[in-house]
């Protein structure tokens, strides 16, 4: 049932309505129309079933919540339920606090939570890390996505500033991977205050500012003069106004001030109460008040409107009154360590050991320390449980910072710590923990301790991560007894994933070997899937395509074994690059099918980026760059979104390799050559490689030389295995432009044995540039090999035209056309560069383009033959003009070039041979 509004826009006229109804705003509601109408449109689009995440942002006092509680009640009145979630500034909050009280509301409205949301509600979980972390916010998504089905669904999380990062992460997740519903999810926040995951939330934004005068005036009913002071001295906020109103030109202007006021003029008791209420936050039960009565101390402050009562709790109208009684409140540790006290006999409830740890740790150093520090340890684990990845980590951190535990707890705390940053994406801080915890390790003999600092970021392949865990791996492993052992068989594999990046590729070749060896031994899963995924670098070269493709059907098999997605999703990738560059695309493509389905269950932004690169890489190997660029366009979003600079940096190269095709402006050439210049080594040595390439491309060859040398000698132990095939394949384009033809010979001789794979990277390629025979051939031409270079070029216009790739067919055919020409087989070669010519145009590579007509085809140049084939099509001179982009008068001299070079008199007999030329 849509919503539409009556009355006019603004006033108290104004009306949101469900059609056939009529539901007025609330007299007390001024000045906010356009924003209510903006939240009413949003819902009425979600219950048509189009979901939506709203922002509500503004200063403090400025009427986020009452907007938000204006769009409850017509939500309400039209038996929309709404669910509200508060957050707390206190840090001991529980985890998913504003979640929990929203399945609280639901809970209210005789709604039942699944089992599998147990773990926001405090309840353990049976699984931790990154997996069950994000199936169990899947869960809550479907949770709200199934509630909202048959009435619509609000849910309004207020205060979202003072959120727990878990809370945001949440919220996030919903906000991208909830499908269609009737759902409108409305968050408030202090903009000031928003932390970076709430500032990248993908929703949309109402920020609100000041009334105006007359709104003011509205607002109190004091004449338009008073109005317009009042809004002179508060900026419109409207609890400013409340406070000041009526308080006379004498007031004092700040609200910190009025309110002290205001406090100043209650009873005694009814101020020490007010205190201790706003100690244990915005919300206090009445019960951890002090005194026989202490609801009858606070009735003045209740009668006052500085507090409300809510059940069995006491809350403040607004947090800035709450902040102001803080700021000079006095022996604020003797409040928390009487409110630990009265928490500490109900420590068991997972609702109250975070915020008896929180107050114990405000007392310190009153109270008993080791309490305070146990209960803090405890809440951290309760967190990490119910997969509050964050919160654990911040608890956890606060216990090491207080350097409580002996050295053997410490460790253990550290490296819990680490691995738990690490699970929230957080690898600088896990990486600081971790080192953190080598360091003791070493100091306490601890070589298995030691093992673990190294192990607690797997698969990650950050260069300073691994640079840093490495020696860790070496030095634990020369410690531990030699006799197999899950433990040594990982640090085997870390010790091979360290070297990864090093080019180091015979160091990892043995050491993967031997870890995978004794994981086999042991049939350890978690020591299989590192040994595997340590396989797979060190295999990640040309020579290692077939054994990659055999360790990818493992790990299949063993995420069969694990229930493990990741390991599912890792072993289609590996399958993928594989047989991509094997040349295998409709096997490759299959796969990528077959990883569809795995990454829609486990809807999380990275597996989609993967999939999308999988497309990606096809589509750039076929020309579809409209296609390709649509794709492309949505992985610099999910990098964007998820805060992800290496997904967007893979967007970025996309585009760049694309320009080489196509020879089209480029706006990320800037970027690309500051990368470039900022890279180290092995990473740089690709860039350079390209960039080298893509200026002998446009023809700038001086450009490209100083790129080019920078490149070590092929064979060199500096490149990557990784990345040499790519490096190889750049090198011998280069190298052949350049003349260098030393180079292009030790170039042919290294791609030689590899000519039978693709031109794809080793490990987790974002293109295919078609058959290793092209740039083969490539550089025997550069190394003056000529009857090598017709072969291996004839046979890359075989394999490409076979596979559908199309841009890299006509590389192939212009390139065996000019090693044709030179040896006099001018006819073939003629053949050869008008069908290259054919597919340039119509995929618009500029730059293959402008080598066609540099070289010329048979009787006509390139131009000239490009103009008989829109003669062909009944063009008209003006009509190819503009497709061409050249003048009319251009076109009508290489018409008449064309006729007298064909010796023709007439178009009709340029269209037949160009039709004869077609079949």
């Amino acid at each position: 049932m849509p919503l539409v509004y009556g009355g006019a826009a603004n006033g108290p006229s104004w009306k949101p309505r469900i059609r056939g109804t009529d539901t007025p705003v609330h007299p007390r509601f001024v000045g906010r129309a356009a924003e209510l109408a903006a939240l009413t449109a949003r819902l009425e689009a979600a219950l048509a079933g189009e979901p939506a995440v709203v922002l509500v942002t503004g200063e403090p006092g400025i009427g986020k919540t009452r907007l938000a509680a204006e769009l409850e009640r017509l939500a309400g009145a039209h038996a929309v339920p709404v669910l509200w979630g508060g957050c707390s500034e206190d840090e001991g909050a529980p985890a998913y606090w504003p979640w929990r009280r929203v399945l609280r509301s639901w809970r209210a409205l005789g709604g039942e939570v699944p089992a599998a949301l147990a773990a926001i509600e405090g309840g353990e979980t049976d699984a931790a890390g990154p997996a069950a972390r994000f199936a169990l916010f899947d869960a809550v998504a479907s949770f709200l996505t199934t509630a909202a089905a048959p009435a619509g669904l609000v849910v309004l999380l207020d205060d979202l500033q003072w959120a727990d990062p878990d809370a945001i992460a949440l919220l996030a997740h919903v906000a991208r991977e909830t499908g269609p519903a009737r759902l409108l999810v409305i968050g408030t926040a202090r903009p000031a205050e928003q932390r970076n995951p709430l500032a990248g939330l993908r929703a949309a934004r109402i920020e609100l500012t000041g009334l105006a005068a007359d709104e003011v005036a509205q607002l109190t009913g004091a004449g338009p003069d008073s109005g317009a002071a009042l809004r002179a001295r508060t900026g419109g906020n409207p609890f400013f106004v409340r406070a000041l109103e009526g308080a006379g030109a004498t007031v004092p202007g700040t609200v910190r001030e009025v309110v002290a006021q205001r406090v100043a003029r209650l009873p005694a008791p009814c101020r020490a109460q007010l205190g201790r209420a706003a100690v244990v936050g915005r919300e206090c039960e009445i019960a951890l008040l002090s005194g026989p009565d202490p609801l009858g101390a606070l009735r003045p402050a209740l009668d006052d409107g500085l507090l409300e009562r809510i059940g069995g709790r006491v809350r403040f109208a607004h947090d800035l009154l709450r902040e102001a009684i803080l700021v000079d409140l006095p022996a604020r540790a003797e409040i928390h360590a009487a409110v630990a006290a009265q928490l500490a006999p109900r420590a068991a409830d997972p609702d109250v050991l975070p915020e008896l740890a929180k107050h114990a740790l405000a007392a310190l150093p009153l109270g008993d320390r080791d309490r305070a520090l146990r209960w803090a340890r405890e809440a951290g684990e309760l967190a990490l449980r119910t997969l509050a990845h964050g919160e654990a980590a911040r608890l956890f951190g606060r216990v090491l910072d207080e350097h409580a535990d002996p050295p053997a707890g410490r460790l253990d705390l550290l490296l819990r710590t680490a691995e738990v940053l690490g699970w929230s994406h957080a690898i600088g801080a896990a990486s600081e923990r971790a080192a953190e915890a080598a360091e003791l390790a070493r100091k306490l003999g601890d070589v298995e301790g030691l093992g673990r600092a190294a192990l607690v970021l797997p698969g990650v392949s950050e260069f300073d991560w691994l640079r840093l865990c490495g020696p860790w791996a070496v030095e634990a492993l020369a410690g531990l007894p030699e006799a197999d052992s899950a433990l040594r068989a990982r640090l085997l594999a870390q010790h091979a994933h360290a070297h990864a990046l090093a080019g180091d590729t015979g160091l990892m070749d043995r050491v993967s070997a031997e870890a995978l060896a004794m994981a086999e031994r042991l049939d350890d899963p978690r020591a299989l899937a590192d040994a595997l995924r340590a396989r797979q670098l060190a295999r990640a070269g040309p020579d290692g395509n077939a054994e990659r493709l055999e360790l990818g059907t493992r790990l299949l098999a063993l995420a069969d074994r694990t229930r493990d997605p990741d390991d599912a999703l890792w072993g289609r990738l590996w399958r993928f690059d594989a047989l991509l560059q094997a040349g295998r695309i409709d096997q490759a493509e299959t796969e990528t099918e077959r990883l569809a389905p795995l990454v829609a269950r486990l809807r999380r932004p990275l597996a989609e980026v993967h999939v999308l690169r999988c497309r990606i890489a096809t589509l750039f190997g076929r020309g579809s760059w409209a296609e390709l660029h649509a794709l492309n366009r949505e992985v610099e979003e999910l990098g964007r979104h998820g805060g992800h600079e290496g997904v967007r940096l893979t967007a970025v190269a996309v585009r760049y390799l694309v320009t080489i095709q196509t020879g089209e402006d480029e706006p990320d050439r800037p970027t690309l050559l500051a990368l470039a210049a900022a890279a180290r080594e092995p990473q740089a040595l690709l860039i350079q490689s390209n960039i080298a390439l893509w200026y002998v491309t446009e023809g700038q060859r001086d450009l490209a030389v100083p790129w080019y040398r920078r490149v070590p000698p092929t064979g060199s132990p500096r490149i990557p295995n990784y990345s040499s095939l790519v490096v190889e394949a750049c090198r011998a384009v280069v190298a052949t432009e350049l003349g260098d033809r030393a180079a292009a010979d030790s170039c042919y001789l290294w791609l030689r044995p590899h000519a039978d794979l693709h031109l794809v990277g080793g490990a987790g390629g974002i293109t295919t540039s078609g058959s290793m025979h092209l740039y083969t051939g490539i550089a025997a031409v550069g190394a003056g090999r000529s009857e090598a270079a017709v072969r291996h070029l004839r046979r890359a216009v075989e394999i490409n035209a076979a596979a559908g790739l199309d841009p890299f067919t006509a590389a192939a055919q212009v390139r065996l056309a000019e090693e044709l020409r030179r040896r006099d087989h001018r006819a073939e070669a003629d053949e050869l560069a008008r069908a290259a010519l054919v597919t340039a145009r119509r995929l618009g590579l500029k730059p293959l383009l402008a080598r066609l007509e540099k070289a010329g085809t048979g009787p006509l140049s390139a131009r000239e033959a490009e103009i008989a084939a829109f003669v062909g099509e009944g063009l008209t001179n003006r009509q190819i003009a503009a497709t061409a982009h050249i003048s009319e008068r251009t076109v009508e001299t290489h018409v008449q070039h064309i006729l007298a070079k064909l010796g023709f008199s007439g178009r009709s007999q340029i269209a037949a041979w160009v039709a004869s030329r077609d079949r």
